[in-house]
């Protein structure tokens, strides 16, 4: 009778979205069988999101890319031969070699998606090293213009701050739907509310989160900055403020009080459409149920020009002006990864005086928020405070794709020659996609990789394409990109399948190739020992141990110690670095780029306000369409329509219509709800259809339902850091035939 192989049990946390989830990942045999939330972990105490049900499903899916791919034939052709990891990385090597001699190191850049942790930071540590400014990842859509704000005004960022039961007074949830996007973080938030938390909650549509609120305030899309000026209208006018807080520790009260009394609720109500006594109620409970807690949420990145600085601006004093930064039950600031070598070992500071970088990002004039010397402003003004740099620092230094493309396609400000995209789907994600489409089959880019679990219609138009293993399949340190007072440690589960290999072995091997000999360790496991070096621990004591979880508890209070990481060392409510960098530090609001107000004889075109791209729980931004468990409970891409104005429209549930802007169309299916204005639809964001073609024109089906590639998308479109429109452009929408 042949033995029964044992269950082992590894632990791991899930990387199938940013939240970390603690797992079990069941091995019988060397194959996985299951995998399941850790009781034992705290983050999330064995809960996990739908999409874990699927991990398996991944692990061995049939379309996962297993083998190195070279394109033979024309970009986009789906013409492909297997080759070597050995081949493939002498090649592109030898090409990288050859573009950055000819145009300098400038000439390559990165483009990041998915959190997929080896991958980030391997790739920002490699491009620090070898010279390139342009590197992209999806964390600038997801809060750079939001993070710069915070750093500017108080010198560090506020993601993460949960309610503490009994001692905070109220949360105010500004453009998220946690639900959907961040389920770990809504339990905690409903065991607050429970215990007495009031909820403000901020968004246009009447989601799953707006149920739960205490005061709704229904805004206008892209009309946040606005909204933020009337609540410290109110609380200036009231006096509602931190008095003494403001008086010890805030800088430019007198010129925030100057600039909000331009902002009084009767214009704030007709600019937001959000009634003047809610606003007022808001503010009030605010400001004076405290502590208080306002959100970091992605929306307020993805407003426009003009609109987006008042708004993230706008929140960032809305949170200081009330003396709720850095108190117990507010938000209490982070103190970074100081148990790690982490800024050290990513070579920031490196890249400001590499000898071979002769420009900034292409988007630097532009966006110089977004932009080395931004960097370099910053880590002057945080160096007290933090000797080795900011942990997040990717954040200051993101490029605007906007200008990548011509960058590409007409050599300007300088040329790219090429283009590395590793777990990111930017023809999905990322405005412009037409634009993007050209330039990555143009003939003046001389290279594009591409390496990622699955093929998708982005790294379709590459020259070579390298198969990444799945979380389950590499060692792992979660560092939440420098966000966090945490690290969690994970062990390699399974042995990676065919020829897989994890993220950070594509940057070790270039970097070997191309000079940078001794500033890599061999394997994946080598590097994370360098990070833990501190500890006086290897990444296989904490795994030997089952000691997997690193968590700082909370130190309120510590700028009464050492002041804020500013210049001043002072909360700085006109922030002095943006006006150092060009901008207009004052909060002034300005209507977004298309509204029915700034745009009127569009509007008469195009009479709708579209918002593209809020999440789903099913998937994470354009992944796991692949995943038919997943799939079938969100099958198709919805775009939710008043009854109304579906009605005027010929429109019913269900009938599939056409959304058009500016841009172009694409279809999606209607969903009536009475949960969003008359004036305002939402379309379903990051639709591709794995199941489709991959040959051009089709590409995955990228041009029939994603919203993405119809935003409207140029410089003066993009927020002051260089962030697309995601929410607000006007569109028309009408059944499809």
């Amino acid at each position: 009778m042949a033995p029964i192989d044992r269950v082992a049990i590894k632990k791991t946390s899930c990387a199938l979205c940013p939240a970390a989830c603690g797992v079990e990942v069941h091995v019988v045999g060397g194959k996985v069988t299951k995998v399941q939330g850790d009781r034992e972990s705290p983050i999330g105490r064995g809960k996990v999101c739908p999409k874990v049900a699927g991990a398996v499903d991944l692990h061995y899916h049939k379309d996962r890319l297993n083998y190195p791919l070279k394109r033979i034939g024309k970009r986009g052709e789906s013409h492909w031969q297997r080759i070597s990891w050995t081949e493939a990385i002498g090649e592109i090597a030898e090409k990288l070699a050859s573009i950055r001699d000819r145009f300098g190191p400038e000439a390559l850049v990165y483009l990041g998606g998915t959190y997929r942790p080896p991958g980030d930071w391997a790739a920002w540590r490699f491009c620090n090293l070898f010279g390139s400014p342009n590197i992209f990842g999806q964390g600038k859509n997801c809060g750079q213009a939001e993070f710069v704000a915070e750093w500017a005004v108080y010198g560090r960022e506020t993601i993460g701050n949960m309610p503490v039961p009994g001692l905070t007074k109220c949360v105010v949830l500004w453009g998220v739907n946690l639900p959907e996007s961040r389920h770990l973080w809504w339990q905690p938030m409903l065991k607050a509310k429970k215990a007495g938390v009031k909820f403000i909650v901020v968004d246009p549509r009447y989601t799953e989160t707006a149920a739960e609120a205490d005061i709704w305030l229904q805004l206008r899309p892209s009309t946040d900055g606005a909204l933020a000026l009337g609540m410290l209208h109110v609380i200036v006018e009231e006096e509602l403020y931190d008095k003494a807080f403001v008086e010890q520790w805030c800088l430019g009260f007198d010129e925030i009080r100057r600039c909000v009394a331009d902002y009084p609720l009767e214009k704030v109500a007709k600019i937001t459409n959000v009634p003047a006594e809610k606003i007022a109620e808001a503010a009030r409970l605010y400001a004076k149920d405290k502590p208080s807690i306002l959100s970091f949420g992605v929306a307020a990145c993805h407003l426009g020009s003009g609109a987006a600085k008042s708004a993230v601006l706008g929140k960032s004093l809305l949170r200081a002006i009330t003396g709720n930064l850095d108190i117990p039950g507010g938000h209490v600031f982070n103190e970074g990864l100081k148990e790690l070598r982490w800024p050290q070992e990513l070579y920031w500071d490196y890249l400001v005086s590499h000898p071979l970088r002769k420009h900034d990002n292409v988007s630097a004039d532009e966006f110089p928020a977004a932009s080395v010397k931004s960097y370099a402003l910053f880590r002057e003004a945080m160096s007290k405070i933090y000797p080795h740099g900011c942990m997040a620092s990717q954040y200051m230094r993101w490029v605007s794709p906007t200008l990548l493309w011509p960058a590409i396609l007409e050599g300007k400000p300088y040329p790219i020659r090429a283009v590395i995209t590793q777990s990111g789907n930017p023809l999905v994600t990322l405005a412009g996609s037409r634009a993007m489409r050209d330039a990555l089959v143009d003939d003046k880019l001389e290279l594009h990789v591409g390496m990622d679990l699955f093929m998708s219609p982005t790294i379709q138009l590459a020259d070579y394409v390298l198969p990444a293993a799945d979380f389950m399949e590499r060692p792992d340190i979660r560092l939440r990109w420098g966000l966090a007072d945490e690290w969690v440690c994970g062990e390699q589960t399974v042995a990676p399948l065919y020829e897989r290999r994890d993220d950070y072995q594509l940057w070790r091997d270039l970097g070997v190739r191309l000079g940078q000999e001794g500033y890599w360790p061999d394997m994946l496991e080598g590097m994370l020992d360098r990070f833990l070096e501190p500890t006086g621990q290897t990444f296989g004591d904490f795994v030997a141990r089952k000691d997997f979880y690193q968590m700082r508890p909370p130190r309120p209070g510590k700028y009464k110690e050492q002041g804020f990481a500013t210049f001043s060392g002072k909360v700085e409510l006109v922030p002095s670095i943006l006006a150092k960098l060009g901008y207009d530090p004052l909060p002034t609001y300005e209507e977004p780029p298309q509204s029915p107000y700034r745009t009127k004889d569009l509007a008469k075109e195009y009479p709708l306000i579209l918002i593209s791209g809020s999440r789903v729980r099913w998937f994470t931004h354009s992944t796991l369409r692949q995943i038919p468990r997943l799939r079938r409970k969100h099958p198709d891409p919805i775009l939710e329509i008043n009854p109304d104005t579906a009605g005027k429209l010929g429109i019913t549930d269900g009938d599939w219509v056409f959304v058009e802007t500016t841009v172009g169309r694409v279809k999606q299916k209607a969903r009536l709800t009475a949960g969003i204005s008359p004036e305002v639809v939402h379309a379903d964001g990051y639709w591709w259809f794995p199941e489709k073609p991959a040959e051009e024109p089709t590409l995955f089906g990228v041009w029939e339902s994603n919203i993405n590639s119809i935003i409207p998308d140029a410089p003066e479109i993009c927020d002051y850091a260089g962030d697309h429109f995601f929410r607000g452009p006007l569109c028309r929408v009408y059944k499809a035939s």
